[in-house]
């Protein structure tokens, strides 16, 4: 426990059969930005946008009042007064910003004090997953790619399937991976959606050929017709370590009248003799604490691994965002010069609502829709099967997860060869510039396979 004692006070939680088409460029010529700053020339003031949202929650009703007990994921489309301007590709990449506690498990030699960590990091994200806005869903065959300035991992992430909707993401780095798969069932109860997540998660070490997997427990958002919106996190979460046999289940308490017990969870760490050798307490929103338990059951002092504390630039922001996720949406020239056709940061409607023009950001949220539901109706009427470009999904009956999502590869190859192309275009067209190395991230060749953020 010599880590917990260290950090325990660290007030910081920040701790195919058819061509891949594009998320499709804006129809308007308008140059949009991709920061999600203010556009002081943007139609509507946020008052009146929040006039609208009330607007848009009350028709909203109309059209799904007869869908109680349903999933209606697929079935209703959003007005973009519900969204915030990214896509559920780049949300996923957002437990990163912790990634600090995933290079500290890499070192941590005690597997109790291995899975604590796990278990920290995976409550963190959900301390940042309050906003109420909803990230756009990705087109069929969308993906997104990251890395951080310092190169210390890369991201792909690929949306393979449509209906019912799946998104890959696999982080790479060079002591670690992981692999997340988002796969949402949803549920309509009048003033309410219950959202519950069935995709596998796994963080591999390859310095210790040791897995961890778990899924993320049930998200209900509350007072979505009339009310203050907001999200509530409740059931279990259960990390396990595939390698050792040591487990730790967790239970994210359910609201009580009057507020009693929102937020809170609770857990017990366990070896693979279902010994318990630590328990946890907590809340989602603020704080993570643990404390170790002997040989002999008397439970030790509980330290925080992680607290998070809201600055007010992250109250006063827009969408709600912290410093983190603008460096989910940067857009250089060079980017833009060697990205891919279908990247997130691509799509009309995520750039006309960054910035704040909601008429452009509604009609190619429109046209999008209307093109891919032609392309479905194309591809069935050929016969046609969609297959994911950059991530197979391998059934291993024989182990201890049902199934895998794998790399297939060259996509960072192909990110190369564009890079060198670009290069040659500069130099072609006279642009007498030094070109700065894009980030490439860590160099992960040897990396194992993707499992599956």
């Amino acid at each position: 426990m010599a880590f917990f004692k260290r950090r325990g006070r660290k007030q910081d939680t920040t701790t195919q059969e058819e061509e891949v088409t594009s998320p499709s460029p804006p129809a308007s010529p308008k140059q949009l930005s991709l920061s999600g700053s203010t556009n002081m020339d943007a139609p509507a003031t946020f008052e009146e946008q929040e006039e609208q949202n009330l607007e848009d929650r009350k028709r909203l009703w109309t059209r799904i009042s007869g869908m109680v007990g349903k999933d209606i994921a697929s079935l209703v489309s959003l007005p973009v007064t519900f969204f915030e301007p990214i896509s559920v590709l780049q949300s996923m990449c957002e437990p990163l910003r912790n990634v600090s506690i995933i290079e500290k498990i890499s070192t941590t030699e005690d597997p109790i004090d291995r899975i604590c960590l796990v278990s920290a990091f995976c409550v963190g994200l959900f301390s940042h997953y309050t906003r109420t806005n909803k990230p756009f869903n990705p087109v069929l065959g969308e993906t997104f790619e990251f890395s951080p300035a310092n190169g210390a991992y890369r991201v792909l992430a690929e949306q393979v399937s449509h209906h019912p909707p799946v998104a890959v993401v696999q982080t790479t780095a060079a002591d670690w991976s992981l692999s997340q798969e988002s796969r949402i069932e949803t549920k309509f109860w009048g003033t309410s959606v219950d959202a519950n997540s069935v995709g596998n998660n796994i963080l591999r070490f390859a310095n210790r050929n040791e897995e961890f997997t778990w899924k993320n427990p049930c998200a209900t958002i509350h007072n979505i017709l009339l009310g203050r919106l907001w999200i509530e996190y409740h059931g279990q979460l259960q990390v396990r370590n595939l390698t050792t046999g040591d487990t730790c289940n967790l239970n994210f308490k359910k609201s009580g009248w009057f507020n009693s017990s929102r937020f809170e969870i609770s857990g017990e760490a366990r070896d693979k003799d279902g010994n318990i050798k630590a328990v946890m307490m907590g809340k989602w929103t603020e704080f993570f604490a643990v404390a170790r338990v002997d040989e002999k059951g008397n439970k030790g002092n509980f330290v925080e691994l992680w607290r998070r504390n809201i600055p007010e630039s992250e109250r006063q922001h827009r969408w709600k965002w912290d410093s983190f996720v603008p460096e989910l949406t940067v857009m250089t020239e060079e980017l833009e010069n060697i990205l891919p056709s279908t990247d997130s940061r691509l799509r009309g409607d995520l750039k006309a609502l960054s910035a704040l023009d909601m008429k452009l950001a509604g009609k190619e949220k429109t046209r999008i829709e209307e093109r891919e539901r032609q392309k479905r109706k194309d591809r069935e009427s050929q016969g046609k099967k969609w297959s994911p470009v950059h991530f197979k999904k391998v059934m291993t009956p024989g182990e201890k997860m049902d199934y895998r999502w794998e790399y297939c590869g060259n996509y960072w190859e192909d990110k190369e060869r564009r890079i060198e192309s670009y290069k040659l275009k500069c130099a072609a067209s006279e642009k007498s510039k030094d070109i700065k190395d894009l980030p490439r991230g860590a160099d992960i060749s040897a990396s194992p396979t993707v499992i599956e953020g």
